[in-house]
């Protein structure tokens, strides 16, 4: 049994992420597809549009055979830390005979070179320590202008090399709409776009025919049935804004020198932070004081999460190399596939969680790191539109479809 992995966000689910899963199975000849999905907050910054096990559900029903949860320290993290995070993981699980990912270039070889012969490590890290964005520090040390998938590729294939290095890569290129793209466009629309569109025409507990029409092309039926639900249920669309009274709550709680521990926080960015947190009626007045040249907003809102859920620098720096943190906790699996789980549990060398007291034997940085991703549950939950009430993250069963 061949298994291909996937990592992805579904934030939230279209018909570009099952264009890809059905392209990979296809194109690869992969009997299985196992996705490594982000938990409660992306890679942006932000909470997920929709809860981890919604999402699991919709990958479940489009196509994945399984959905491993990504945990949020790794999720909320630059793309190299991401990437590295989920590519460990599928392969201390056994699901990572190929690797596939999307990309605006869809050319494997291409992105191979770029990721090997073209960077200068020394310039990146230079650029970093600047405070250039990582795509412009990326696009400096490697000479090409790269959008955020292609970078993300380029961090997919190093991973790959250091800890899978036997693992087949494969990309699928993007159709439609570009990554950024803020208005709908048909079959192959952004996930940007859609969600954009839901925060523009979601009035009250109602979608409006409009957006409803809009996104009928966008992404599968089920999936859009699903998000009108979220809405009618209060439950969807959660921005960051739902989350400004406990931001800048946790933000001013905190001084300078705890500020200066979060990941990615440097050359006095905490003392910025800690003036303009006092100064700010909601957390859109804080990213706008704080956002510059030298900070994207990506990174400002990660570090607010980081804030917010206690990340540290010292926890995400411990998981980026240790791999005592890792662990494989399995979110949803289809009727059929079983197989995959049998594979899990022969061949994984780190912790595989399936139900709630696998938790009790994980090893102490990996029992923190999933403690992160219980927290970080709950906390999502409290930017939900209406309905606020969460069960704990421990009380969801193996979703089955």
């Amino acid at each position: 049994m061949r298994i291909a992995g996937i990592t992805a966000e579904y934030n939230p689910f279209h018909n570009g992420h099952k264009y890809h899963i059905e392209e990979t199975r296809r194109q690869t000849g992969a009997d299985r597809i196992a996705v490594i999905m982000s938990g409660s907050f992306v890679q942006r910054g932000e909470p997920a549009f929709a809860d981890k096990f919604v999402r699991a559900g919709w990958a479940l029903d489009n196509g994945a055979d399984v959905v491993l949860e990504l945990p949020d320290v790794f999720s909320l993290s630059c793309a190299e830390r991401f990437a590295s995070g989920a590519v460990r993981i599928l392969s201390g699980c056994g699901a990572a005979d190929i690797l596939s990912f999307g990309s605006e270039t869809g050319d494997i070889e291409k992105l191979r070179k770029i990721a090997f012969a073209g960077e200068d490590r020394s310039k990146l890290e230079e650029a970093l320590k600047e405070g250039k964005s990582y795509p412009r520090a990326v696009a400096e040390s490697t000479g090409s202008s790269l959008s955020p998938n292609d970078i993300l590729a380029l961090e997919y294939i190093k991973a790959a090399s250091k800890c899978c290095p036997d693992a087949e890569l494969f990309t699928v290129r993007r159709e439609g709409g570009g990554y950024s793209d803020n208005e709908l466009s048909g079959e192959f629309s952004s996930a940007n776009a859609i969600r954009k569109a839901l925060g523009r025409y979601c009035d009250g507990s109602k979608m409006s025919p409009a957006v409803f029409d809009g996104l009928n092309n966008a992404m599968p039926r089920s999936v859009l049935e699903g998000i009108s639900a979220l809405v009618r249920e209060g439950k969807a669309p959660v921005d960051i804004s739902g989350l400004s009274d406990l931001l800048l709550y946790r933000l001013r709680s905190m001084d300078t020198e705890e500020l200066a521990l979060l990941p990615e926080v440097a050359e006095g960015l905490e003392n910025l932070i800690a003036r303009e947190c006092m100064n700010a009626n909601d957390i859109g007045e804080l990213l706008t004081a704080v956002k510059s040249k030298r900070y994207t907003m990506a990174r400002i809102k990660r570090i607010l999460m980081y804030a917010l859920l206690g990340i540290t620098a010292e926890l995400q720096n411990a998981a980026a190399v240790d791999v005592s943190a890792l662990y494989a906790r399995v979110l949803g699996i289809r009727k059929g596939s079983s197989d995959v789980l049998d594979r899990l549990h022969s061949e994984a060398t780190i912790p595989v969680i399936i139900k709630a007291s696998d938790r009790e034997t994980l090893p102490p940085l990996a029992r923190r790191v999933e403690r992160i991703s219980a927290l970080a549950h709950s906390i999502r939950a409290v930017g939900q539109p209406y309905e606020k009430s969460v069960r704990e993250d421990s009380a969801y069963r193996l979703i089955v479809r």
